[in-house]
């Protein structure tokens, strides 16, 4: 008898999870190892996504002041992982980019975790990592379908709120 589907939801969740975990001592051992806090790490991240970005593009981004992007800025360009530079049609904006040593930062946690999991898949049958990439690749679509239904929700929200004023 197959398992409800609450059930084998709570238990596919919880193995996600626990795979995911597989990674995190590395990535947090190679951020540590730089000095990076977890919300340094999320305006590292950011710049690497978004070269060039205002402080205030950042503080919307991460849900978070204007002024704690700036002390976090401050603390990046300290250690020489990111640089500020003026905004060439504007000087009262500033831009944000990574640095080469934080683009190093970012690589050599993504690499220690890389290597990490690499030994843990080659303790795995070739007829598991096949399942493996097929279901990581129906994960992956799954979400890109998910966040459409959301973007497009959110998107189709404002509309509905305006037409009942």
């Amino acid at each position: 008898m197959p398992r409800p589907r609450a059930a084998l939801l709570h238990d596919a969740i919880a193995a996600y999870w626990r795979s995911l975990a597989i990674a995190d001592p590395l990535r947090v051992e190679a951020w540590d190892d730089a000095g990076v806090t977890l919300p340094l790490l999320r305006v590292l991240v950011h710049l690497r996504e978004h070269p060039g970005a205002a402080t205030g593009d950042i503080a919307r981004s991460l849900s978070v002041t204007s002024s704690n992007v700036t002390r976090l800025i401050d603390r990046l360009v300290q250690q020489g992982l990111a640089v500020r530079e003026e905004h060439p049609e504007d000087r009262r904006f500033l831009r944000h980019t990574l640095t080469e040593r934080g683009e190093t930062v970012l690589g050599e946690a993504r690499e220690r975790s890389a290597a990490h999991v690499r030994r843990i898949f080659e303790e795995l049958p070739d007829d598991d990592l096949e399942r493996m990439v097929d279901v990581f690749e129906r994960l992956a679509e799954a979400a890109r379908r998910a966040r459409a239904r959301n973007d497009g929700a959110e998107r189709a929200a404002p509309a509905a709120v305006r037409a009942e004023a």
